[in-house]
């Protein structure tokens, strides 16, 4: 006689596990989750709904990077980045400015650093210099190279500076003032890129205005000089074409910091306290500008610095932090950057997110979460991707969602280089920790969160070309790039002008209307009338539960052939999904089908049928409507 068995899974609070987790029933991780949970977006209750669909927003020149400033809750902004270019919208989509002839490109805007205190913006990379972007107004915005303090008269300017030159290596100017004047050095100290470099001999400073050779420029004396004398007391501007600038940056606590440059990888230099354009090291006093190298044993590139309990320092080869506290903050006397953990950063930003800070290893296949630990006094750095490692692949950008109107879910929200976006929802109280895969007709290139609202930056194909979208997700739509249409006439609708030629899902309410195709006037027209139909790009939505493990008489029945019987599945506001290929039928034979048919909550029958070693359920969507699953309940014969 076979053996009867029933499984109850009650939430996916545990996520998409990874393929190589298929036969680690042993773990708790294992009766939680899914096999493949594509589109579905979690609830801290434990069910999966559809995932949002998306808002078409407006239309990008390339290749977008997207950041945001929040001036206040009714000024906010978003900033696309293209190449050489920079879109600012407000937060409605509205573009309100295109600033062009910019220094980043298509590949080097993904390496810079923002960071952003009132209405000021300050953007770093290593081969451009430090740009200042300035809201001047509700609509408008400047953007020019950051400039540094200079005293009353003008000199001396209030920057970094260095010797990067060998310490016996010496300088002799060939007069102590006006121009022309020659500045020679007892080795190979110069490049041509040195024209337009601030050099300071004995501190007082001279313009470079020419290059002759490794040895040789010629300068105009600012400063009078104390003589002509060959000495080795000299140095030069640390940002500048010819040695790079500044690769990260952040406001920490009434300072602007900028970390590391091209020559000098693993340096750190504040500002003075309160004064973020002046970083005139002075005499040493507690408010003065702070300017160091981390201290390591070796050199690690800084790749992002970023403001929380300390200023925390993320390396290529590990992370550092900052000793400070509410009674004694960070000054030059008591500046010592701590090692904490070995492991190095990748190029996406790190993100605050449920009392962790979030950031990506340098071998772009693991997101670790950085968290203080009070007993030990400093950082641990558990990774958090393990048991869903294969939707980590090259993270791109990252953003923190903390949930809206439609719900209480945070996500920390990864766009992979290969287009997909890896949702994870994490709430440390109750110890729910998952991942779930989105996908879309297209790829997803960046994200960022404004007000309670994800936007992504979409790559699409549309009537044979490539175009590049601005998209707003929306949990009350059910389809990707979407309009809500308005009538021309009779059954005709336009407003899907950005997806000519293409196929689109038309829903209306919970009446699934069918695909068309968008005409050239970006209308459709439908077979029945419609009330606010929407249109968009439709996705793939699946649920696959995880292999049943069930036990017989003689232990594991894992490899033995299985048949799943009956299937109860518990639904929340639903109006369409679809069992092992058995679609519920949300109409009834007495409804009116002249009106919206209502969603539907509670549990529904379906049955299996069909021998297999796994025994699971496919839980799939035949139309883009809404749908909630709370839980899945199966009767197995073995």
């Amino acid at each position: 006689m076979p053996l009867r068995a029933t499984t109850f899974q009650t939430n996916f609070s545990s996520g998409q596990l990874d393929p190589r987790m298929m036969s680690r029933a042993d773990v708790g991780v294992y009766n939680n989750s899914g096999e493949n949970l594509l589109n579905n977006s979690p609830l801290v209750q434990g069910g999966a709904r559809r995932r949002p669909g998306s808002d078409y927003v407006a239309t990008l020149t390339g290749h977008t990077r997207l950041e945001k400033l929040r001036f206040n809750d009714t000024q906010l902004y978003i900033f696309a980045f293209s190449n050489t270019e920079l879109k600012i919208f407000n937060s409605a989509g509205s573009l309100l400015q295109t600033l062009t002839s910019q220094p980043w490109s298509a590949t080097t805007m993904w390496e810079m650093r923002l960071t952003s205190a009132g209405d000021t913006t300050i953007i770093t990379h290593e081969d451009f210099a430090m740009q200042k972007l300035l809201r001047t107004g509700a609509t408008t915005f400047t953007i020019a190279a950051y400039a540094f303090e200079s005293h009353s008269s003008g000199y001396p300017r209030y920057q970094p500076f260095y010797k990067f030159a060998d310490d016996s290596t010496t300088l002799t100017p060939s007069a102590t003032s006006g121009s022309g004047v020659t500045l020679t050095a007892s080795a190979a100290s110069f490049v041509s890129a040195h024209v337009g470099s601030i050099i300071r001999y004995k501190g007082k400073e001279c313009d470079v205005t020419g290059f002759t050779d490794t040895t040789h420029v010629t300068v105009t004396v600012r400063e009078t000089l104390s003589g002509t004398s060959a000495d080795t007391d000299w140095d030069e501007n640390v940002f500048s074409a010819a040695k790079g600038y500044a690769k990260s940056c952040a406001f920490h606590p009434r300072r602007l910091w900028f970390g590391g440059s091209r020559d000098l990888p693993s340096h750190l230099f504040s500002s003075q306290s309160n004064a973020f354009f002046n970083f005139n090291v002075g005499t040493g006093l507690d408010a003065e500008s702070i300017q160091a190298p981390l201290g390591s044993d070796s050199v690690s590139e800084i790749l992002h610095l970023h403001s929380g309990r300390h200023l925390t320092v993320f390396t290529d080869s590990g992370v550092y932090y900052v000793q400070e506290s509410n009674t004694t903050p960070v000054s030059p006397s008591n500046f010592n950057p701590r090692f904490s953990v070995p492991y190095g950063s990748a190029q996406a930003p790190p993100k605050r997110y449920d009392g962790a800070t979030l950031f990506i290893q340098d071998t772009g296949k693991v997101v670790r979460e950085l968290l203080w630990n009070d007993l030990q006094q400093s950082y641990t750095a558990e990774p958090i991707s393990l048991v869903s490692n294969d939707m980590i692949d090259d993270v791109q950008d990252q953003e923190v969602f903390y949930g809206n109107d439609t719900g209480p879910e945070q996500f920390n929200v990864i766009v992979n280089n290969n287009g997909n976006i890896s949702i994870y929802h994490s709430v440390r109280s109750e110890k729910i920790a998952a991942w779930f895969p989105w996908e879309t007709t297209g790829d997803f290139e960046s994200v960022t969160e404004l007000n309670g609202e994800i936007f992504v930056s979409v790559k699409r194909t549309v009537n044979s070309s490539t175009v590049y979208y601005l998209e707003k997700f929306n949990f009350l739509k059910t389809v990707d790039c979407s309009a809500t249409l308005s009538n021309v006439s009779g059954n005709i609708w336009q407003g899907l002008s950005h997806l000519v030629a293409s196929s689109v899902s038309c829903v209306d309410s919970n009446i699934y209307h069918g695909d068309f195709t968008v005409a050239s006037s970006g209308r459709i027209t439908l077979n029945e009338t419609g009330t606010a139909p929407v249109a968009g790009l439709n996705f793939t939505r699946k649920i696959i539960d995880m292999p049943a493990n069930i036990q017989g008489p003689n232990g594991s029945l894992r490899g033995s052939q299985k048949m799943v019987g009956e299937i109860i599945v518990e639904v929340y506001d639903t109006a369409n999904f679809a069992v092992n290929g058995q679609e519920f039928l949300i109409r009834q034979v007495d409804d009116d089908l002249s009106t919206s048919p209502s969603a539907v909550t509670g549990t529904y029958q379906f049955y299996g049928g069909g021998w297999s070693r796994d025994a699971q359920v496919t839980i799939t969507q035949t139309a883009p409507l809404k749908g909630t699953i709370l839980s899945i309940w199966k009767e197995i014969l073995a």
